[in-house]
């Protein structure tokens, strides 16, 4: 019996020595939930698993539940050289105890010094998942730091996945990608979407009944938006055509999902209108979804919107504008509408179209139920899985 527990114990070690260690890293407590699922997924692969990340109760909670190991940073997304000098010194030490074969780094500060500290500790295989270019919405001096971070980030990697063909074909233009080291999962997409989460069948009758209830919403025409309520996300847009809309057609309310980005003005201006709802970004996205009719994504910019597969599997037509990462993300005509970003007069003309038609409204939300399909997590990760077998 000794030798057995002897035995054991050294096959347990062998197994462990043989297994491939893996670091994901993202910037801000909270950024943990674009990896859901996926930790878990290449742990039960076998993979040892860590999350490198700022040092916060969400991603302690990620961890918990993905049920792999936290390495805490003192990391801020914003732009603070002396603060990024004791980050990077941080994730160098973590890099060198671990000793990864493989990290997998995202947002643009922990892409910039997660893919630095692996090129100083001599790891081979460094990728960057690029999830947005933040420079193409800046100007002037913040625009070129983004930019020269971004190609120092691109230099340095062994491997960039951008998330969204539009993505890569923007940095390209931009002169900040190697072609011979990028590469798109499937159609787009870092993470994928939970079909079995986003599916409407998959929801109580009686909770959306009571929400919508609890928000005055019986009987109303519902436009959804979910996202940071900020002007890079175009919210200005669709609450200047949702004042021009909602006068001859009372029954359209305009929902709207997600933490603002401390513009006041916006605010106000939301919060005077009594058809429009604000609700901070809640934990269950999908019981909110099943209460619109069609979702609106006007962003300026985006990697790739997962929020457009997610409504397009719970079966709404969904509408974006012709931006970098969204274009991507609606099959146009089919399950929604793609409009001229900033377009006010076609974002209007999109909206009206389906309250006047609604079999083709019906048509297009079925249309994403197929759509979506593409996008399925387990898609993205066995794509990552070839990926990180061809590069280990």
């Amino acid at each position: 019996m000794e030798s057995l527990c002897i035995s054991k114990v050294v096959l347990e070690y062998l197994f462990q020595g043989l297994s491939k260690r893996l670091i994901l890293g993202v910037t801000i407590g909270g950024s943990s939930r674009l990896l859901d699922g996926q930790a878990k997924y290449f742990r039960e692969l076998g993979y040892d698993v860590y999350l490198i990340s700022q040092n916060h109760e969400k991603e302690y909670d990620f961890c918990l539940k993905e049920s792999i190991t936290h390495l805490p940073v003192n990391i801020s997304n914003q732009i603070n050289p002396a603060k990024d000098l004791v980050a990077l010194y941080q994730i160098v030490r973590h890099f060198n105890r671990i000793k990864p074969d493989i990290i997998n780094v995202g947002t643009p500060k922990m892409g910039f010094l997660g893919i630095l500290a692996g090129w100083l500790t001599g790891i081979k295989t460094r990728i960057y998942t690029c999830r947005g270019l933040r420079y193409e919405t800046e100007a002037g001096l913040t625009n070129w730091i983004l930019r020269s971070t971004e190609r120092i980030t691109v230099t340095l990697a062994s491997g960039v996945i951008y998330v969204s063909p539009s993505l890569l074909s923007s940095a390209i233009r931009n002169k900040t990608s190697f072609v011979s080291k990028s590469v798109v999962l499937g159609k787009g997409s870092s993470n994928g979407v939970d079909l079995s989460v986003f599916n409407r069948r998959s929801i109580n009758d009686d909770d959306r009944k009571k929400l919508k209830q609890k928000l005055g919403l019986e009987g109303k025409f519902i436009l959804g938006f979910v996202g940071r309520i900020s002007k890079h996300k175009g919210v200005w847009e669709i609450v200047q055509v949702f004042e021009q809309i909602n006068p001859d057609h009372p029954e359209t309310h305009l929902l709207m999902m997600g933490h603002t980005n401390h513009e006041k003005d916006l605010e106000a201006r939301i919060d005077a209108n009594h058809n429009i709802i604000r609700i901070p970004f809640q934990d269950n996205v999908p019981l909110y979804m099943s209460l619109f009719d069609i979702l609106v994504l006007p962003s300026w910019r985006e990697g790739f919107p997962n929020v457009s597969i997610q409504a397009a599997a719970m079966g709404l037509p969904v509408i974006v504008s012709n931006a970098t990462g969204c274009i991507d993300s609606v099959n146009n005509g089919i399950n929604g509408i793609v409009f001229e970003k900033h377009n006010v007069d076609e974002l209007k003309d999109a909206i009206i179209f389906y309250l006047k038609n609604p079999e083709i409204k019906q048509k297009h939300g079925q249309a994403g139920i197929e759509w979506a399909k593409q996008f399925r997590n387990d898609v993205i990760w066995n794509k990552l899985h070839e990926l990180y077998s061809q590069n280990t």
